[in-house]
C-alpha cells in the first residue's frame, strides 16, 4: 500500500508530534496566513528533524483564505505573492515531495472572464514556478470552485512546467464541478500528481471519510486505472473519528 498522507495544521502538528510518530502519520502541513507570520525557525527545523528522523513523508498545503494568485488588485496579490513564497521557502527546512496551492478561480467572481484571471495568474506563478524548478521543487494547484477543468488546463499548459502539476480534490469536485468526472480525468489526468480524498453529501464541504457521502469512489478509482495515474493520496479529515475512519476506508480503494 503506497504511503497515505494526512493534511494537518502546523500548529496542530507541533502539539500532537508524539501521536504523529507513534501512528505513523505523513503530514501535509498546513500553514496558514498566521503559522507563516508566527512560526519559529528554530521550532520548523526541529519538527522537520523529527519528521525526517522517524521516516515520515512530508507534504506542504499553502495558505488560502482570502489570497487571490489570479486577482487584479495589485495590493491583494503582493501579499498573495508573499505568502506563497514563504511557503516555498520552507521547503528548504522540510523537503516536501509536494506544495499544494489553491488557484483562485471563480466563476462569480471574475464574471466569468477566465482570459483575465489567467493573465493575471501567469504573472503570479512564472516566477514562483522557476524558484520551484530550481529548488527542484513541484507545485500543484488544487480545484476548489472550479466548475469544470478549463481554467486549471489553461494555466497549467501556459505554464508548461514539469515542476506545475495538479491536485484534484474529490469533495470539491462534488460540490462545484457541473463537469462529468471522466472529463476532468481526459482533461487534466496527464497533469495529475496528487488528490485529496474525502467526502460529503454536495451540499457543504463537510470532509467526511470516503464512501460517507455521494462521491463515485468506485468511478474515480477505475478512471485513474483505465488512465494509469498513481498519483500521491491524500485525506483531509476535520476531527479525530474521521481520520481512523478515513484511513480505514482508503484500504477498500488503494493496495
Amino acid at each position: 500500500m503506497p504511503v497515505i498522507h494526512i493534511n494537518v495544521p502546523y500548529s496542530m502538528l507541533l502539539h500532537r508530534i508524539d501521536f504523529a510518530i507513534e501512528n505513523r502519520i505523513h503530514p501535509e502541513i498546513y500553514f496558514s496566513a498566521e503559522d507563516l507570520d508566527t512560526c519559529q525557525d528554530q521550532e520548523v527545523e526541529q519538527l522537520s528533524k523529527t519528521l525526517q528522523k522517524n521516516q515520515l513523508e512530508i507534504t506542504l498545503h499553502g495558505p488560502f483564505m482570502d489570497l487571490s494568485p489570479g486577482g487584479v488588485d495589485q495590493r491583494i496579490k503582493e501579499v498573495t505573492i508573499d505568502r506563497i513564497s514563504k511557503t516555498i521557502q520552507l521547503a528548504n527546512v522540510f523537503r516536501p515531495k509536494m506544495i499544494v496551492f489553491h488557484p483562485g478561480y471563480e466563476k462569480w467572481k471574475f464574471d466569468g472572464n477566465v482570459k483575465l484571471w489567467l493573465e493575471s495568474s501567469l504573472q503570479t506563478w512564472r516566477p514562483l514556478v522557476k524558484e520551484a524548478e530550481e529548488m527542484g521543487l513541484t507545485l500543484a494547484v488544487e480545484n476548489v470552485f472550479e466548475e469544470s477543468p478549463d481554467s486549471i488546463k489553461a494555466l497549467l499548459e501556459e505554464i508548461h512546467s514539469p515542476h506545475f502539476r495538479f491536485c484534484f480534490d474529490t469533495g470539491h469536485h462534488n460540490i462545484f464541478s457541473k463537469t462529468p468526472l471522466p472529463l476532468w480525468m481526459e482533461v487534466l489526468g496527464g497533469f495529475l500528481s496528487e488528490v485529496h480524498l474525502h467526502d460529503n453529501h454536495q451540499e457543504s464541504d463537510e470532509h467526511l471519510p470516503m464512501g460517507e457521502g455521494k462521491f463515485n469512489f468506485n468511478q474515480f478509482f477505475t478512471l485513474l486505472s483505465q488512465w494509469d495515474l498513481h498519483p500521491l493520496y491524500t485525506i483531509e479529515p476535520h476531527e479525530e473519528a474521521h481520520l481512523w475512519r478515513g484511513l480505514e476506508a482508503v484500504k477498500k480503494y488503494i493496495v
